[in-house]
């Protein structure tokens, strides 16, 4: 059966604190707890005939939406397990913005679920694999896009942090074992790649800057028909 959209069980209660252990952040150790259940959530999609792909989305430690890929189930190529997730996470906090919350994804979010993200509000997103291809950061950069939230800030969220390659290999794993001839081809073409080992990527966030958009429209040379 394909998760999708459930909360229960996997739940984890309480901040992130300032706590270390060793050379490993609080913070550090929530994103790998959180895409350790992403990669569970991708197994147990591929299991139910989906694609491999899960996303959760969480406040500090609190999980408030989760699910895997639901296109199949549903018959209908938009549920993308991020944007499931995100659907459950406001309708928890009652449609409020989620700029508070961070995204978690086992391979980086296709544009269309950047686009969902970015109006959302979500203030960090995490994945483990990129996708060059067909990413909505990597391929197409609508996730770092400042353009969206300083033309249109009370649409489009700040432009979020981003960690990339948190879990790569064991995300890489969950696909190998989902179909190793499909995964061969997938690497192979670069349509999925994880970053050198033991190395996670930080783009930090940044906040709407509507005056700066305004000016650059403002004396933008202009186009000739």
């Amino acid at each position: 059966m394909v998760v999708c959209a459930v909360r229960g069980d996997a739940q984890c209660q309480g901040g992130m604190g300032d706590w270390t252990v060793g050379d490993v952040s609080a913070r550090e150790v929530v994103d790998r707890r959180m895409m350790a259940r992403c990669i569970e959530l991708s197994r147990m999609g591929a299991a139910a005939g989906e694609r491999p792909f899960g996303s959760v989305v969480a406040r500090g430690a609190e999980i408030l939406g989760e699910s895997a890929n639901c296109t199949e189930r549903d018959g209908d190529v938009s549920r993308h397990a991020e944007i499931v997730a995100i659907a459950q996470a406001r309708k928890i906090l009652g449609g409020a913005r989620l700029a508070a919350c961070t995204l978690y994804s086992n391979v980086e979010p296709c544009p269309m679920c950047a686009f969902c993200l970015r109006e959302a509000g979500i203030g960090r997103v995490v994945f483990a694999l990129r996708s060059p291809v067909m990413g909505g950061l990597s391929r197409w950069n609508v996730m770092r896009d400042d353009t969206l939230s300083d033309g249109i800030p009370f649409v489009f969220g700040a432009v979020p942090e981003v960690v990339s390659g948190v879990l790569a290999e064991e995300a890489g794993e969950a696909w190998r074992e989902w179909n190793p001839i499909a995964w061969h081809v997938i690497k192979l073409r670069g349509f999925m790649v994880a970053p050198p080992p033991a190395e996670a990527r930080v783009v930090p966030g940044h906040r709407p800057r509507p005056l700066r958009h305004l000016m650059r429209s403002l004396f933008r040379p202009a186009q000739s028909a």
